[in-house]
């Protein structure tokens, strides 16, 4: 059966135990006041306790944070982890009864208020082998986390990163995403221990389209739309962790969480990079650079990982975009106004027609053509080159980066 994209998945029990029984009941009491009392009251927890199906990319922390009676960390809550299930997708039901009460549920809790803060790009800063193997571990949580959707790939991914910086999690790429992957019932992303990764394989497409999305996010793009999210779940289950969570957004059929209180506050997420990626021998099938082998020299998108300067790399648009010379980019908010030329022209290099528009502010980056009116207003810098034209023209928004020479200076709309 076909699935919605973005899908860990539990494995269905057919029969109520009397232990999963009470436990039911209480969840149903707990949450009565969501879903009415009595016999509705404890349907629905029954029902929430056995929906199968996705629940994370995590559902449960590290030993260290609150698994089998370990201290937790300040502020965060302890959460009881359902069975990891099948990433596959087989068994259970996404249409049936139990999802449909599932939904009705997760639709009367709403996104949390305020303003959604968005991530703040990643630049991946490790040696070639490191940025390798992180490549490649980030692509299979985007293809088999994500299935081919780039948008939900990259939600895939936002959430990964997050993770990588919040001090509840491993410091690495790899080491998110195959945590516990030693443990049946102990991942965090199901494929990494549920038999997926030799079940299913990508086609040589599928799993190039996954590795483009992991360099653009490697490279400083972000996902604005599920913010700082550490969490996710569709719509079709409601599992028992996310009830001690803020959720944050709705993609698709998706929801995204982030901890409550001193869990989900911007200082949680202060931690460094850690670099020395692990090698994962179950990739080994998949990625040359964790069987050992040398990586292939034609390889476009790890090129472009781990060669590109860590604080002025930018992001690759759209193929359609690249075949008509157009490249419309995240610049570092830290970067200075010459360096924004120079990665204009190495993008530009060898293109007679290139059009090149930079933006600090990601969040206001457009992916598009033509600009959308808010995208244009935040453009920060210009490179255009035409016909015979050798250099180009450079011009910077001159609010943000003051030039002595006023042609250099985007003009603005009255």
């Amino acid at each position: 059966m076909a699935l919605p994209p973005i899908s860990t998945r539990l494995r269905g029990r057919s029969i109520l135990s009397e232990r999963a029984a009470t436990a039911g009941r209480r969840i149903a009491e707990r949450h009565g006041r969501f879903a009415g009392h009595g016999a509705r009251v404890a349907l629905l927890g029954c029902a929430i306790l056995l929906a199968p199906g996705a629940t994370i990319p995590a559902a449960r922390l590290p030993a260290r944070y609150g698994m089998a009676g370990a201290p937790l960390a300040p502020g965060l809550p302890a959460l009881r982890a359902p069975t990891a299930g099948n990433g596959a997708g087989d068994g259970g039901d996404s249409e049936g009864v139990q999802a449909q009460l599932a939904r009705a549920f997760n639709a009367t809790v709403p996104v949390a208020r305020g303003v959604l803060i968005p991530a703040q790009p990643f630049y991946l800063d490790a040696s070639f082998a490191d940025r390798a193997r992180a490549l490649d571990c980030l692509a299979a949580a985007d293809f088999y986390e994500a299935g081919g959707d780039p948008s939900d790939q990259r939600a895939v991914a936002q959430v990964v990163l997050n993770r990588v910086r919040h001090m509840a999690f491993p410091a690495t790429i790899c080491g998110v995403v195959f945590e516990g992957a030693d443990r049946p019932t102990g991942c965090q992303f199901t494929f990494t221990c549920d038999g997926s990764l030799v079940r299913r394989r990508p086609t040589p497409s599928a799993w190039q389209q996954a590795r483009r999305v992991a360099a653009e996010m490697l490279l400083g793009r972000i996902d604005p739309d599920v913010g700082q999210a550490t969490h996710y779940h569709t719509d079709w289950v409601s599992p028992i962790w996310d009830r001690t969570m803020d959720k944050l957004a709705i993609v698709k059929t998706h929801l995204f969480y982030r901890w409550r209180g001193a869990g989900g506050a911007p200082s949680a997420f202060a931690k460094r990079y850690a670099g020395s990626e692990p090698r994962i021998l179950r990739l080994a099938g998949l990625s040359a650079a964790h069987s050992g082998t040398d990586v292939p020299a034609g390889d476009a998108e790890l090129a472009a990982a781990v060669t590109a300067p860590a604080q002025v790399a930018p992001i690759a648009p759209p193929p359609s975009l690249r075949d008509q010379g157009v490249f419309l980019v995240a610049l570092p908010a830290g970067g200075s106004p010459e360096s924004f030329r120079r990665m204009a022209e190495q993008q530009c290099a060898g293109l007679s027609d290139c059009r090149f528009v930079g933006w600090t502010d990601s969040t206001r980056r457009a992916d598009t053509l033509p600009l959308p009116g808010s995208a244009v207003d935040a453009i920060s810098f210009t490179f255009v080159r035409h016909g015979d034209q050798k250099a180009g023209r450079a011009q910077w928004n001159c609010a943000e980066f003051p030039r002595a020479n006023s042609e250099e200076c985007l003009r603005r709309a009255d």
